[in-house]
């Protein structure tokens, strides 16, 4: 039984080992400096989630704790 050999007929894309092809964007950066830019990218978009969120639906398990509040007043 012979096993078929994968032949590289795309070297753009695996080139002749296997870190030939470059790298673009976030990770042509060194390591840490593409984490740290990662990070804090998604640390902005959750951001602006939790802000987009808050201002569409007004938080609503605080209202729901409020209401609680209104109806059965501490005594």
């Amino acid at each position: 039984m012979t096993e078929a050999r994968i032949i590289n007929k795309n070297k753009y894309l695996f080139g002749p080992g296997p870190l030939a092809r470059k790298p673009t964007g976030l990770a042509a950066r060194p390591p840490l400096q593409g984490l740290v830019v990662c990070a804090l990218q998604a640390l902005a978009f959750s951001v602006v989630g939790g802000v987009g969120y808050n201002m569409l639906y007004g938080n609503p398990m605080m209202k729901t704790i409020d209401e609680y509040y209104k109806q059965n007043p501490a005594r």
